[in-house]
């Protein structure tokens, strides 16, 4: 007897050849470019001597890299609307892979800077049609699984790609950015075997904008932004400081700290592998309100927990709860944008995302110099909770 396959395991069905041949592709492209910082992260302190910067400057190599993305992510979305998604996945594959890969020849801080800064042209480029193109390729049920695989085999991705990189990096600081030239066959293979799945109207660019822009104010696609937002702001406000509330709270080292994140992730792979199946019969919308209310509740219990592996049990919640929101909510975005207009709206779901990491993590850090991690993790449960009610209620007074 056959075993099952992964598409079967996760809910996507009998695929036709086309998909077969596609999926993998996006599915590998997407853990590709989530490469650019889990792989390079534990080198960076590797990189300090070598360059002779100091350890404030080497945040840099992070932040020009992430920094293209919140201009061009938008407009790279629009271009795959208007001219194609196969070449600007590819193109932008390839500049990953060459610019990333060439880091490990930098004779200078400076032009690791710039080569990073390339490379995130071309993660700019890659990482909104890998969802894009899942809901390009399949439908209904099918594609909340197909976007629950790809969230599924991205934090497995974040669970090896740290040691990985931290291995390479033990070696030599080059080594891990060597591993990017992975993505250079892979374009290739996208621009001979991925099919074009644009849609076949051909508008003018201000048509589109126009249509975009009306679309983007319908109400289901409001509470899908709203609740990408929402997910980043709880994400980056809580496990950003989540391990100092540990440390300084429960007095754990901060290698117990991140064998817990273990949890989280664990948690999340479990119900996004299963989001095909939670989604048959039941309104994606509905099941994004309920896993926020779990978000919420986890957030409120973790400062009541008096042990360090009951605190471990709430982050296994959370992650339970991002698992649904996460597929569920790129599902709800392309569900009810058209193909012709799927590019820009994820696109603008892109820079929502950017704005929720940078206001979150900025606002937590200013509230922490009035008050303690427990009351902000009050009040970011507190905000999961407001929102849902007012996203209900979006929803509520949109219906005749």
């Amino acid at each position: 007897m056959r075993a099952p396959s992964l598409a079967i395991l996760f809910g996507l069905g009998e695929l036709a050849p086309v998909q077969r041949r596609a999926l993998p592709l996006v599915y590998a492209s997407s853990v590709a470019v989530i490469m650019g910082v889990n792989l390079i992260q534990p080198a960076l302190p590797a990189m300090i001597e070598p360059f002779g910067v100091s350890a404030s400057a080497i945040g840099l190599v992070i932040a020009v890299y992430t920094a293209p993305a919140i201009v061009l992510a938008p407009l790279f979305g629009i271009v795959a609307d208007l001219y194609g998604r196969r070449l600007l996945l590819a193109w932008g594959l390839i500049l990953f892979g060459l610019s990333g890969a060439a880091v490990a020849l930098a004779p200078t801080f400076a032009w690791v800077l710039a080569l990073r800064a390339i490379q995130g042209i071309g993660f700019s480029a890659a990482i909104p049609l890998t969802i894009v193109l899942i809901g390009d390729l399949l439908e209904g049920d099918s594609e909340v699984g197909g976007q629950g695989l790809k969230v599924f085999l991205d934090r497995v991705g974040y669970l090896i790609l740290p040691p990985l990189g931290g291995f390479l990096a033990a070696i030599a600081w080059s080594w891990p950015f060597v591993l990017y030239l992975l993505a250079v066959p892979l374009g290739l293979l996208v621009l001979g075997w991925m099919p074009e799945t644009k849609g076949k109207a051909q508008p003018e660019t201000w048509t589109y904008l126009g249509d975009m822009l009306r679309l983007a104010r319908q109400p289901r696609l409001l509470v899908a932004f709203s609740a990408g937002f929402l997910r980043f702001f709880l994400d980056y406000g809580f496990l950003t400081y989540f391990p100092l509330f540990l440390v300084r709270t429960h007095g754990v080292s901060t290698a117990t700290a991140g064998l817990l994140f273990v949890c989280f992730s664990v948690g999340a792979m479990l119900t996004s592998s299963q989001a095909g199946r939670l989604a048959a019969g039941h309104d994606k919308a509905r099941l994004i309100f309920v896993a926020f209310v779990v978000s919420g509740l986890a957030l409120v219990a973790v400062p009541f927990l008096p042990g360090t592996w009951m605190v471990g049990g709430v982050l296994l919640l959370y992650g339970l709860a991002n698992g649904v929101i996460s597929p569920m909510q790129k599902s709800l975005l392309t569900r009810n944008a058209p193909t012709e207009v799927r590019g820009g709206i994820i696109a603008v779901d892109r820079l929502i995302q950017q704005v929720a990491k940078t206001v979150s993590t900025s606002a937590v850090g200013l509230l922490l110099v009035a008050t303690d991690l427990a009351t902000i993790f009050w009040i970011l449960g507190l905000l999961s909770f407001v929102s849902v009610g007012l996203m209900a209620a979006l929803l509520r007074d949109s219906r005749p």
